[in-house]
């Protein structure tokens, strides 16, 4: 699911140690999901050199959209996207990827109806 690589805005919070772990926080800019018959993902995350080498173990995420809001929600790794269950919250799906990875939030319409703006689409990686 993963387009053209954009960049992306992460800041590093990582040990220096060869296989300590380690963690990144990355931004993504709002968009507008308009499509029910496919997938509206945000810019890439692209994670930080430290990341290299080394395995996902938690991934916290968080957007806001309009209260009740009917939305489909993932986060994607090249290899694996997982189904998000709302607008805030954690998962370990895709524990054991490789952390050298962008990640992607992506979105779709459950059915066709008016655009949603989402904004504030935040990813916070942990890897070991």
């Amino acid at each position: 699911m993963l387009v053209a690589l954009l960049g992306g805005l992460p800041a590093v919070q990582a040990a220096a140690a060869e296989g300590a772990s380690g963690s990144w926080q990355g931004r993504a800019p709002a968009l507008l999901v308009a499509r029910s018959d496919r997938a509206t993902c945000a810019q890439p995350l692209t994670p930080p050199v430290l990341a290299r080498g080394r395995q996902l173990a938690s991934l916290h995420w968080q957007f806001s959209s309009p209260p009740d809001a009917p939305l489909l929600a993932w986060l994607c790794h090249p290899q694996h996207c997982t189904a998000l269950s709302g607008n805030r919250g954690r998962t370990r799906a895709l524990a054991g990827l490789d952390a050298g990875q962008p990640l992607q939030l992506c979105f779709r319409l459950p059915a066709a109806g008016p655009g949603l703006r989402l904004a504030d689409l935040q990813l916070l990686v942990e890897y070991r």
